[in-house]
């Protein structure tokens, strides 16, 4: 229960949003919705034990427990209910992604560490940009962006150091990426999965 202040000094009391009842079922269309995610990233979470599914007579697909998807809703940081307001100079970003609470780290719901030690870096980037958990994915570098990146870093003075070397691979890489101003989720993911093996094979 909150207490919001009225025009005359007094105080209105006004319900917090209420939870979901007991037992209540939602369907994978409904727990998507609340979670902010697609209905892929739901199936995602079962396969990974954040969430538990059941079939009911009179149901086409599975249904969930409204009060598991509201935890996972809270531990995702999706629903998010008023909280204190932070100290100065502190920074605030709000994302459906990534959750930081208790010193852990979480992309989209899975502890970090987790992640980390079950799946590789390409596996855990599909997991982020997607919400989808792809085994075995590996990234390819493109022949034509490698090969820009490369000879561009090369040119560098050998006293530069790896962050100026990595700035001068993206931008010779992009001069070689046809998709560099395609901003379509596609095009984006696309240049994504090719500049990271590019920028590790650009470093001498």
């Amino acid at each position: 229960m909150t207490r919001e202040p009225v025009p005359d000094g007094r105080t209105d009391e006004t319900p917090d949003a209420p939870a979901p009842p007991a037992g209540r079922r939602l369907t994978t269309r409904e727990t998507a919705e609340l979670l902010g995610v697609k209905p892929e990233t739901v199936y995602a979470y079962v396969s990974r034990g954040q969430l538990s599914s059941v079939r009911t007579p009179g149901n086409r697909g599975s249904v969930f427990d409204a009060a598991e998807v509201e935890s996972l809703a809270r531990r995702t940081g999706r629903r998010e209910r008023q909280s204190p307001p932070p100290a100065a100079g502190e920074p605030v970003i709000r994302t459906g992604i990534t959750l930081i609470e208790h010193d852990r780290y979480y992309f989209r719901g899975v502890d970090a560490t987790e992640l980390a030690r079950r799946h590789g870096f390409e596996e855990i980037a599909e997991w982020i940009w997607t919400g989808e958990l792809r085994a075995g994915v590996r990234f390819t570098a493109p022949p034509e962006s490698l090969a820009a990146a490369r000879r561009a870093v090369a040119a560098l003075p050998g006293h530069s150091g790896s962050t100026d070397r990595l700035r001068v691979a993206v931008v010779a890489a992009a001069t070689a990426d046809p998709l560099r101003f395609d901003l379509s989720p596609r095009g984006v993911l696309s240049s994504a999965r090719g500049l990271v093996p590019t920028l590790v094979g650009a470093l001498p």
